[in-house]
C-alpha cells in the first residue's frame, strides 16, 4: 500500500481515533496514571478544546486518511510560552520522522500566534520522545515552568522559537 501522509487541523471526527492512539501509546509505556494525558478531561474530545481558542492548535497526521497521530499547542499560564501538548503517534508510525515534522508544524503554528518560547512536560521513561525533543533542541528543565494537571510528568524541556 502507497503511503499518503498529510498533516492537517483537528477535527471532530478525529477525536476517537486519537484519543484512542494516546491511550494504546500511554498503556504501552504503563504510564495510564492519574496525572497524565491519559485522564485529562478533554481527552475524548479534542477538536472542541482545540478549536475553542485562537491561541491553541492541534494537528493530526494521517495516513491514507486514517489517523495516525497528532500534536498541539496551547496556551500557558507564562506569557509568550506555549506548551506541546498529546504528541502521540500509532507505534507502527514511531521512528519514520513524522514527530519531528509534527513538532516543526506546531513551532511555526506557536510563532505564528506570537509565541516566543515552547514547553513540554513528559516522562522519563518515554526515551524515544525525549531522543525527539532533544534532536529538535529542546534543553531540560530542573523544574516545571508551569503549574499543570500532569503531575506525574518528570521531565520539563523548553526551547527558545
Amino acid at each position: 500500500m502507497k503511503s499518503n501522509v498529510q498533516f492537517r487541523e483537528i477535527q471532530k471526527q478525529d477525536d476517537a481515533a486519537i484519543c484512542t492512539i494516546i491511550k494504546k501509546a500511554l498503556e504501552e509505556y504503563h504510564d495510564n496514571l492519574p496525572g497524565t494525558a491519559y485522564y485529562d478531561p478533554e481527552l475524548a474530545h479534542l477538536s472542541q478544546f482545540y478549536l475553542a481558542n485562537p491561541k491553541r492548535t492541534y494537528l493530526v497526521v494521517t495516513n491514507n486518511g486514517t489517523v495516525i497521530g497528532g500534536c498541539g499547542i496551547g496556551e500557558t499560564s507564562v506569557q509568550g510560552v506555549a506548551e506541546v501538548q498529546k504528541l502521540y503517534l500509532s507505534a507502527e508510525t514511531r521512528g519514520k520522522g513524522i514527530g519531528k515534522k509534527l513538532l516543526q508544524l506546531c513551532e511555526e503554528r506557536a510563532k505564528n500566534l506570537g509565541y516566543h518560547k515552547l514547553y513540554i512536560e513528559t516522562l522519563s521513561n518515554m526515551t524515544s520522545a525525549l531522543g525527539l525533543y532533544h534532536h529538535v533542541g529542546f534543553k531540560q528543565l530542573e523544574k516545571p515552568l508551569i503549574n499543570s494537571q500532569h503531575t506525574t510528568c518528570d521531565i520539563w524541556l523548553s526551547k527558545t522559537i
